[in-house]
């Protein structure tokens, strides 16, 4: 018997969305500020010492990632509706290559690069996605 039930599953999944859509359209604004942009840019450039034309390049680049987090999570939200819909094994099969093409591609380079927090950060989202997918496949109808 599972702990949770698979409405707990597609929250978790839905709140993951639409944390990636507040965050990527808040983004652009965030990294403007001196903490956000000093954060990310440090992170992202471990041991090296940038100009400051440099670093505000860096994090003007960073900003224009937001509107892509946006856009992904809006996907994901849509997917996993239309996955809700009907639930076919194509979609869900999507949404979990979706994640292992993100996660694993970003993670290397990022553990190639030095860059152990994003993936600790990836780890977690990936978990808080996975997990929840695995979780609901038993949503498509066997015949499907």
């Amino acid at each position: 018997m599972s702990l949770l039930s698979n409405n707990t599953y597609i929250l978790i999944i839905k709140i993951v969305a639409l944390t990636h859509i507040a965050l990527g359209i808040s983004l652009p604004f965030l990294a403007q500020t001196n903490v956000v942009a000093n954060l990310l840019v440090d992170e992202m450039f471990i041991g090296i010492a940038l100009s400051n034309e440099a670093h505000l390049h860096a994090a003007y680049i960073i900003s224009l990632f937001g509107p892509t987090v946006a856009s992904w999570g809006i996907l994901l939200f849509i997917l996993l509706q239309s996955f809700i819909e009907l639930p076919k094994k194509q979609i869900w099969l999507g949404l979990i290559a979706a994640v292992l093409v993100w996660y694993i591609g970003d993670s290397a380079y990022s553990l190639i690069n030095g860059v152990t927090s994003a993936f600790f950060l990836n780890s977690f989202v990936a978990s808080c996605l996975l997990i929840p997918l695995w979780k609901i496949r038993r949503l498509i109808p066997k015949n499907k």
